[in-house]
């Protein structure tokens, strides 16, 4: 026997050479398996498995079959009978994709079916929800036996409150197991000022979505509460009571201010601990926390010391496409432009979608001129008549920059100057594609003029300092912006736990199970990592000289909740496959509660701070009094911080405040709230040590420092219940 397997191994390695049909990944395991056997084994080394790989093995450890997925040649019908023969199950059929179990020693055969161009491993599902929680150990919390926690923490108890839009409000995620509502209340706004219609439990089921525009609220919402609907995509604290509240398209500051009002006024009747999640912001205007939100946080939260009570807002994906100038002295710079000629469309207009403002630090006024400028000789001029009405074709002979020398800053009596330019509710093109816009601006001593834009959708960069016009900008004194000072203004107060994100997918199947990926970052040009900052996570210090974000968390490469309402994705109940870019994140979905419920892949810091915002009510069900200036000294001391957080060759910005405090850790951020993260050793009468088994008659697991369950009687540094003991 021992013969026929090395006669199968030199098989194996003879084809292997040439083959190109099978997933290399199987014929590897195959080869590790028959290795394995020729030497009598009694198993596999588990670190030569791949665990990614849908296997099922024998008694012995030793690989039986494998799960595969075989593509049909064009035209060709899959040979059933003949497979059967060979000893290949055939499990179903998709379209050109046939599902197979396949014995390890029959797996060669399949080289010789002509019906099939390819065989590849089947892939173990791992939902993008799961592995954030894996990430931040969140999903540790909720089991208190393998951890030796007190008790499972799941957020019940707290009151997790939802600000934004687009919330398909019967989403199996935000039900119990019944069916029944988890929604303890819903606020659907009608208006820019305030609007709208308060949703008890009983009346929920009359809700559909607050907007039929995306499913951000839907996604974001169930990041951080959703229920467990059995595809293993449950938000962080899924026993939480659910206050949701639906702007639609009324996210004004003042909407978002009395949304937070409302939730700490529901937790304090029903006497309970509150978090808020909001995932909206601005990026345009003072960072000094003169506005609304930010204000209304520290009023709320008596600037961060009011017991149970915290609001964590994201930063915002502004730190890409080069949308801040902070510079004192002259600036000049060149506004990029939304679309641009190329070779193949020379005669492209010079369109400009965005809005930009400019301040200077001490928010006095100071010199801006907007002029235009030659791509090909570097020339300025004036604007003229080359600015064109998108909506008219007419010369747009008011266009310029607007001053107002009577914003309200966060000093009380103190007015700043503020300049913007609006191409953004009123887009506008140039009548030469060889002109960009462009800024000058002029410090007086001791200023540092604070530039922003919003167009991080553009293709050329907001700030920018070409060289591929003909003339080299850079070389001559002009200014590309970055992403320094791109992040939302709506975190510019000392009680907001501000978030940014970092990635932990790169790729995925969509629900055709078409592989998708995510493609180079845009300002790096590398591929993306796991475990790396989103290029996007915005970043940078406040006019009070504050930095942000406060901490990490998973949001690129996100699958969470999507709403059925969402006329992006769906038409007349199915997914709009019109809209390839938007169903291409559209994942899977779930039949439950009388409904399909879909998923689907998002990214950006606004995933990153629900996931956040669940762990934090999973402290404040461990300790309800937790204040937010508690909960950022948490973050502070149990972060985590690995080469993609504190090399700063490995963050995409290069700039160490990107990283915030490091990525959030669920667990070590419970285990000091719980005063159970140092070594106790335990005396009787003053004689001798005890071991876990002479203190307690309770039958809890032992662990050693490697996380391994041992027995009581174990020496060394053992962990009990949580806690860590010399047991002797």
């Amino acid at each position: 026997m021992r013969n026929i397997y090395i006669f199968s191994l030199l098989l194996l390695t003879s084809v292997t050479v040439s083959a190109q049909k099978i997933d290399q990944r199987l014929t590897r395991l195959v080869k590790q398996t028959a290795k394995s056997r020729s030497q009598v084994t009694a198993s596999l080394d588990p670190k030569v498995v791949d665990k990614t790989i849908a296997v099922r093995y024998n008694a012995d450890g030793t690989i039986a079959a494998f799960s595969a997925v075989a593509t049909l040649s064009e035209g060709a019908k899959c040979p059933v009978k003949r497979l059967e023969q060979m000893g290949i199950k055939v499990r179903y059929q998709i379209g050109q994709r046939v599902a197979l179990a396949v014995p390890a020693d029959k797996l060669l055969l399949l080289e010789e079916v002509d019906e099939f161009d390819y065989v590849k491993a089947d892939i173990m599902a791992q939902p993008a929800n799961d592995l954030a929680r894996q990430e931040t150990k969140a999903n540790l919390l909720g089991d208190a036996a393998a951890t030796g926690l007190p008790k499972a923490y799941t957020g019940s108890g707290v009151v997790l409150g939802i600000i934004d839009k687009a919330i398909d409000f019967n989403h199996a995620a935000f039900r119990n197991a019944d069916g029944s509502t988890r929604i303890k209340k819903a606020y659907v706004f009608t208006s820019n000022t305030g609007d709208g219609v308060i949703y008890k439990p009983e009346e929920i089921q009359k809700l559909t979505a607050d907007t039929q525009s995306g499913s951000h609220g839907t996604h974001v919402a169930a990041i951080a509460a959703g229920s467990d609907v059995g595809n293993g995509q449950q938000g962080v604290a899924p026993q939480v009571d659910l206050v949701l509240c639906g702007l639609g398209d009324y996210t004004t500051g003042t909407n978002i201010a009395g949304c937070i009002d409302e939730i700490f006024k529901y937790a304090d009747e029903v006497g309970k601990p509150a978090v808020v999640s909001i995932s909206l912001g601005n990026v345009l205007g003072l960072h000094d926390g003169s506005d609304d939100v930010p204000y209304a946080v520290g009023q709320l939260t008596s600037n961060g010391t009011k017991p149970g009570r915290a609001v964590l807002i994201c930063t915002m994906n502004s730190a890409t496409n080069w949308q801040s100038v902070v510079k004192p002295g002259t600036t000049k710079t060149v506004l990029g432009s939304a679309t641009y000629p190329t070779t193949d469309t020379p005669d492209m207009p010079v369109a400009y979608l965005a809005k930009y403002s400019f301040y200077a630090s001490d928010y006095k006024d100071f010199d801006i001129q907007l002029k235009m400028v030659d791509v090909t000789t570097g020339a300025v001029s004036e604007v003229g008549n080359h600015v064109i009405d998108v909506k008219t074709g007419t010369v747009k002979s008011e266009f310029g920059l607007i001053k107002d020398d009577n914003v309200q800053t966060a000093q009380a009596g103190v007015k700043a100057v503020e300049y913007t330019l609006d191409c953004q509710s009123a887009p506008v093109v140039l009548d030469d594609v060889k002109y960009r816009l462009c800024i000058i601006a002029t410090a007086s001593d001791g200023q540092t003029i604070k530039m922003m834009c919003n167009g991080d959708i553009y293709k050329e960069p907001c700030f920018d300092a070409p060289n591929d016009g003909g003339y080299d900008f850079a070389a001559n004194g002009w200014t590309k912006g970055n992403g320094d000072f791109a992040f939302n203004f709506m975190v510019c107060n000392d009680a907001v736990i501000s978030v940014g994100s970092y990635i932990t997918r790169t790729s995925w199947n969509n629900y055709l199970d078409s592989p998708q990926d995510y493609p180079k970052s845009i300002l790096t040009g590398k591929v993306l990592q796991l475990g790396e900052i989103s290029d996007f996570s915005g970043y940078g210090i406040d006019d009070n000289g504050k930095q942000y974000p406060t901490i990490l968390a998973p949001g690129q490469g996100i699958i969470s909740a999507a709403s059925s309402y969402d006329a992006e994705l769906f038409a007349n109940g199915l997914p709009n496959t019109a809209n390839k870019d938007a169903v291409a994140n559209l994942c899977q979905s779930v039949d439950k509660h009388d409904r399909q419920n879909w998923y689907m892949l998002e990214q950006g810091t606004s995933m990153a701070c629900p996931h956040a915002a669940g762990i934090v009510a999973l402290w404040m069900q461990a300790k309800p009094t937790l204040t937010v200036n508690e909960i950022k000294d948490i973050l502070k001391t149990t972060s985590v911080n690995d080469t993609w957080t504190t090399d700063v060759a490995n963050i995409p910005s290069g700039n160490k405040i990107q990283a915030g405090y490091g990525k959030i850790d669920a667990l070590a951020g419970l285990k000091k709230i719980l005063g159970i993260d140092g070594i106790e050793t335990i005396s009787i009468d003053g004689h001798r040590e005890a071991t876990p088994a002479t203190m307690y008659s309770v039958d809890a697991p032992v662990y050693n420092m490697q996380g391994q369950r041992v027995s009581k009687n174990h020496k060394g540094l053992v962990i009990y219940k949580g806690r860590v003991y010399l047991n002797k």
